[in-house]
């Protein structure tokens, strides 16, 4: 087995000490820890060209499973031996088959395997197709057949007949939940009216008076401790959908690093291509932008990192600011989400990839010549 391993041992001691926000104090004092880790994937080749977007961790944390969209097989990668396991073969057509393109893929909490695309079920880790979702025709002759953007698919805990999914129409800021009953094929839905404010930050883009989509109003979706966390990126807050008691809550902070929203004037508008949505692009993500959440099992903390791109000014051929660094920052909050630490990583001078927690240690992944790494964070 291929084990790189180099351990830095780092101390951030910030002369602010403990600030007190809101009467709780916000520890700001992180002592912290790196090593490296590598998977031996023996003579095969990993796809890590998705950066692990379409991935997921295994109910006992031991394997993880990672979707190689382009040869339709899921790598099972065991992370305690650090060892490619096995690549599994999916049928893209035929009664079994996934579809030519999947959009994203999951676990169950029985680790069996959701895709979704124009064809959304359940399969096992054989390849062999469970159960279709026909969530397209139940959605059929209602408000949400046309403009809707299908998020991830999750399965409701220790119901296997609901399954959940995160909506937004495409042509508006209207979010929702919708809850999936295939015992009897019926839907619910559960507004999010607190997103509405992410137009305060959206950037709409438009050519010839049509609108071409727009950026920096998004909420990122995590499926953590049996709960659909929603993050704002633009405002340091947060829906909790606790799935096992069918409740719904909403959170706030303010972080002694991080603030409580972005606050630069933005554009409400700009031309879908050129130099001045470059300069709104480059503008929004030199803000703050708040990450998703991760959970660890073992310390019982929530984690996010949240990101301040740094550009140079030489573009990309997408006549984009190149990106040259970031600075990053990591909250700390205890299980019923008060903050309760804070601290700048300058160790970690990108935006964060793929990353989850094992064994109380956050594991970030990155591409080391072509092979798969991890950057494994111990909070001391």
């Amino acid at each position: 087995m291929k084990n790189l391993f180099t351990p830095i041992i780092l101390l951030l001691l910030f002369s602010c000490g403990e600030k007190t926000i809101k009467e709780i104090q916000i520890n700001t004092n992180l002592t912290y820890s790196f090593d490296t880790v590598m998977v031996d994937a023996g003579d095969e080749f990993l796809y890590l060209n998705n950066r692990l977007f379409s991935s997921d961790i295994s109910s006992d944390r031991k394997y993880l499973f990672n979707w190689n969209r382009e040869g339709s097989n899921l790598e099972k990668i065991d992370l305690n031996d650090l060892t490619l396991v096995d690549k599994i073969k999916f049928d893209q057509e035929g009664p079994d088959g996934v579809g030519p393109f999947t959009f994203d893929f999951a676990l169950t909490p029985d680790d069996n395997c959701l895709f979704w695309s124009s064809k959304k079920g359940v399969w096992d880790q054989n390849g062999n197709l469970l159960r279709e979702l026909p969530i397209d025709k139940l959605l059929e002759n209602t408000e949400h057949t046309e403009e809707v953007m299908l998020s991830r698919l999750v399965q409701i805990p220790n119901e296997p007949d609901k399954y959940l999914t995160f909506h937004r129409k495409w042509r508006s800021l209207d979010f929702y939940f919708l809850i999936f009953d295939f015992a009897d094929d019926s839907f619910r839905k559960i507004e999010l009216p607190e997103l509405q404010k992410l137009s305060e930050f959206e950037i709409t883009m438009m050519y010839d008076g049509q609108l071409m989509g727009s950026f920096n109003a998004s909420a990122l979706q995590s499926i953590q401790n049996d709960k659909v966390i929603l993050a704002l990126n633009s405002f340091n807050q947060a829906y909790i959908y606790d799935m096992k008691k069918d409740s719904l809550y909403f959170k706030a902070w303010e972080g002694p690093l991080v603030g409580s929203q972005q606050t630069a004037q933005l554009p409400k508008e700009v031309p879908a291509e050129g130099k001045e949505r470059a300069e709104a692009m480059r503008k929004a993500n030199e803000q703050i932008n708040y990450g998703s959440f991760i959970w660890d099992d073992e310390n019982r903390k929530y984690y996010r990192f949240s990101i301040k791109s740094i550009f140079s000014e030489e573009m990309t051929e997408f006549e984009t600011y190149k990106v040259s660094g970031a600075d990053v920052f990591l909250s700390v909050f205890d299980e019923d989400f008060k903050l309760i630490a804070e601290s700048k990583i300058p160790e970690i001078q990108n935006r964060p990839a793929k990353h989850f927690v094992k064994d109380g240690k956050i594991w970030l992944f990155e591409n080391i010549d072509d092979e798969l790494g991890f950057v494994r964070l111990t909070i001391n």
